[in-house]
C-alpha cells in the first residue's frame, strides 16, 4: 500500500467474509431447528384438535342411540344412528377434505371435526369403543371408551 491510501487489503476482506460466512451458516441451522420444531407442535396441535372436534358430538350421539351403531367411517363408507323420541337419525360420513361430516334428519351437512383419515365404531354390550385417526402427518390414533348408555342396554 502506498502512503495516505485508505482500506482493506484482499486478505482482511477474505477472512471477514469467511467469518460471516460461519455466522450465517450457524444462524441458519438454528433456524432451520426452530421451524422444524414449530411445524411438529403444529401438526400435534391440528390432530389434537380433530379429535376434540369429532369426539364432542360423536360420543354425545353415540350415547344416545338406539341400538348403537357399528361400522367404519371412511371416504367410502358412513354410519347412521338414530335416537330420541320423535326420533332423530344422524349420519356421519368423511367428505374429500378429511371432514368428519353429521348430517340430522337429511338437513344440510355440518363439518363436525375437520383432519380425520378413519373413524371406527365397535360394541361389546353396552360399551363401545370408538377409534379416531386423524390425517395430520405423524398423527397417532385415539381409542375413547363409550358407556353408561342412558336408560340401560338395549
Amino acid at each position: 500500500m502506498r502512503r495516505g491510501q485508505r482500506g482493506f487489503t484482499l486478505v482482511e476482506v477474505m477472512v471477514s467474509i469467511a467469518i460471516f460466512t460461519i455466522v450465517s451458516l450457524a444462524m441458519a441451522g438454528t433456524f432451520l431447528v426452530g421451524y422444524r420444531a414449530i411445524s411438529n407442535e403444529a401438526r400435534v396441535i391440528a390432530a389434537d384438535t380433530a379429535v376434540s372436534d369429532a369426539s364432542l358430538s360423536l360420543i354425545r350421539d353415540l350415547n344416545s342411540a338406539t341400538p348403537p351403531p357399528s361400522g367404519t367411517i371412511d371416504s367410502s363408507s358412513s354410519v347412521t344412528l338414530t335416537y330420541g323420541s320423535p326420533q332423530v337419525s344422524v349420519r356421519y360420513s368423511l367428505d374429500a377434505n378429511r371432514n368428519l361430516i353429521r348430517t340430522v334428519n337429511g338437513g344440510p351437512n355440518q363439518a363436525a371435526a375437520r383432519g380425520i383419515t378413519r373413524v371406527t365404531i365397535s360394541w361389546v354390550g353396552c360399551y363401545g369403543t370408538v377409534t379416531i385417526l386423524p390425517s395430520a402427518t405423524g398423527a397417532v390414533t385415539v381409542v375413547l371408551n363409550v358407556s353408561n348408555r342412558p336408560g340401560g342396554c338395549v
